[in-house]
C-alpha cells in the first residue's frame, strides 16, 4: 500500500511511509522546515521540490530481504549473503567498482611540528606514494597526534572537500571545518586529505587523478569507480598510515565528511569495515537522504551536475527514483553493526534533513539484527537536541549548508561513548 505522507513505520517486515498518529512530543517540538525558507528556496530553484506535501508516495526496499525474497534472520546470513548483494548493487549502479589491480603504498614524512597547540600535539605533513610497477601517483595528507594521550588514542579520518589544510595552516588558525585542536583536546588523533589531491573534483579532471592512474589512462567502464569512491579509497589509505603509528588504535577510527565528503564517508565505511564509525554531515542525495522522496537535490540533478562522482550507470535512474533497486537507508545499513552518525542543518533543504533522518531510522532493523540499539523514533528531534541511541545518532542545527563547531561537538559526544576506553 502506498500512502502519500508522513510517519515512518515498519509493517509486515517492509519499511513504508504512510499516515500515522504522531506521539505527543515532550519538550521542544520536532523539527520541520520553516515555511519562509521553503518559499525562498522554491523561488531560487524553480522545479525543485521543497514542499513536504508534494513528496510522492513510495515504499522503501526492505534491507532485510534478499534478492530471492528470503528473510534475513541472523547476522551470519546478513554477512554471508545480503551485505554482499547490496554492495554489488551500489558498486555496479552508483558509486562504481574499485579496480582489483595490485598496488603498493608508501608513506613519507615531509615535515613535522612536535609542539603544536602549546605542546599538546605533533603535526605531520605527509606524502602517500602509490606504485603500480614503475608508475607512481602521489598525494599529500596531514596528521596530528596527541602528545599527552594515555595509551593508544582513537582517531578521526576527515575527508576534506574544501581546501588543503597543511600543518602550518591548521596551527595558525582555527578552522571549524576540521577543528584539529578540539579533536586533540578530546583525546583524538586525526588525519585529513583534500579530495582533489586524490581525484580532481571536476567533470574534466579524470586524467589527473587516481582513477586514471589505476586505469593507465584508459576510459572508465560503465561501472568504473567514481570520484566519491576514490575519495573513500583515499580515506582508507590514511587509515593504513594510522595503523602504523604506535600511539593510535586503528580499531577505533571514525571517517567523517561534509556534503560530498559526507557521501564519500558513508561509502568509505561501507567498503572498508575497519572504520568504526561513519559520520555524514549534510550529505543529502546519494549520501544519507532517501532518494525516493525527490525532495531538494534529486538523482537526476546530481547525476547531471556531478557525473564524475558516480559510475555512468546512475543515469539509468535519472528522474526514475521509484525504479531504484536500493535506497540510502541500505547504504547506512551496510555499516552495521558498526556505528553511523548523521547530521543536518535547518536551512539546508537541498540536502533534505527529513530524508536524512528517515534513512537512519529505516536502517535501524539491520542494527537490531546484530543486537545493537539504534535510533528508531520516527518524529525528528528538535533543533540542537541530538538523538543518540546505541550505534546510531543524529542532530539538526540552525543555519545552512556547512560544518561547524556545534556539529563536531555533537558528533564527538556520540563518538566518545563508542571509541573512548
Amino acid at each position: 500500500m502506498k500512502i502519500r505522507k508522513a510517519n515512518l513505520m515498519l509493517a509486515g517486515g517492509m519499511v513504508v511511509y504512510g499516515l500515522g498518529v504522531a506521539a505527543v512530543a515532550q519538550g521542544p517540538a520536532p523539527w520541520s522546515a520553516n515555511p519562509k525558507v521553503v518559499e525562498e528556496l522554491g523561488r531560487k530553484r524553480p522545479g525543485i521540490n521543497y514542499d513536504e506535501s508534494k513528496v510522492p508516495a513510495y515504499e522503501l526496499p526492505d534491507a532485510l530481504k534478499t534478492s530471492s525474497g528470503a528473510r534475513v534472520t541472523s547476522p551470519a546470513m546478513w554477512e554471508r549473503q545480503r551485505r554482499g548483494e547490496l554492495l554489488e548493487i551500489f558498486r555496479s549502479q552508483f558509486y562504481g567498482r574499485r579496480p582489483e589491480t595490485k598496488y603498493i603504498v608508501k608513506f613519507q614524512l615531509v615535515s613535522e611540528v612536535k609542539d603544536a597547540f602549546d605542546g599538546a600535539a605533533t603535526g605531520r605533513d605527509m606524502m602517500a606514494t602509490v606504485s603500480i610497477g614503475e608508475r607512481k601517483f602521489e598525494f599529500p595528507f596531514t596528521v596530528f597526534l596527541p602528545n599527552k594521550a594515555k595509551g593508544k588514542a582513537p582517531a578521526v579520518v576527515h575527508i576534506n572537500n574544501r581546501y588543503p589544510l597543511p600543518v602550518k595552516a591548521v596551527i595558525e588558525k582555527h578552522d571549524p571545518f576540521w577543528p584539529v585542536r578540539t579533536l586533540i583536546e578530546r583525546g583524538y588523533a586525526t588525519a585529513s586529505f583534500h579530495t582533489s589531491h586524490v581525484d580532481p573534483d571536476r567533470k574534466d579532471g579524470y586524467d589527473k587523478g587516481i582513477r586514471a592512474f589505476f586505469a593507465n589512462g584508459q576510459p572508465q567502464a560503465a561501472d568504473g569507480w567514481g570520484a566519491l569512491s576514490s575519495w573513500g579509497w583515499g580515506a582508507s589509505r590514511l587509515l593504513d598510515y594510522l595503523a602504523t603509528v604506535p600511539g593510535v588504535d586503528a580499531t577505533r577510527v571514525a571517517v567523517s565528511g561534509h556534503s560530498r565528503g559526507g557521501k564519500a564517508s558513508l561509502w568509505a565505511a561501507s567498503e572498508d569495515t575497519r572504520f568504526a564509525i561513519a559520520y555524514s554531515n549534510d550529505s543529502g542525495c546519494m549520501g544519507a537522504a532517501i532518494s525516493r522522496r525527490k525532495y531538494g537535490e534529486t538523482v537526476e540533478v546530481i547525476a547531471k551536475a556531478f557525473p564524475h562522482w558516480f559510475c555512468s550507470n546512475i543515469n539509468k535512474y535519472a528522474g526514475k527514483e521509484s525504479d531504484l533497486p536500493v535506497d540510502q537507508h541500505e547504504l547506512i545499513a551496510l555499516v552495521a553493526p558498526r556505528a553511523v552518525y548523521v547530521a543536518s542543518a535547518d536551512e539546508d533543504l537541498w540536502a533534505d534533513p527529513k530524508g536524512e533522518y528517515g534513512a537512519l531510522v529505516a536502517a535501524s532493523p539491520v542494527f537490531g539484527l546484530f543486537g545493537k540499539q539504534a535510533v528508531s523514533q520516527t518524529d525528528m528531534p528538535a533543533l540542537l537536541q541530538p538523538r543518540h541511541v546505541g550505534s546510531t545518532g543524529y542532530h539538526i542545527r540552525p543555519g545552512g549548508h556547512g560544518l561547524d563547531d556545534r556539529d563536531w561537538g555533537f558528533f564527538l559526544d556520540f563518538a566518545g561513548g563508542l571509541l573512548k576506553r
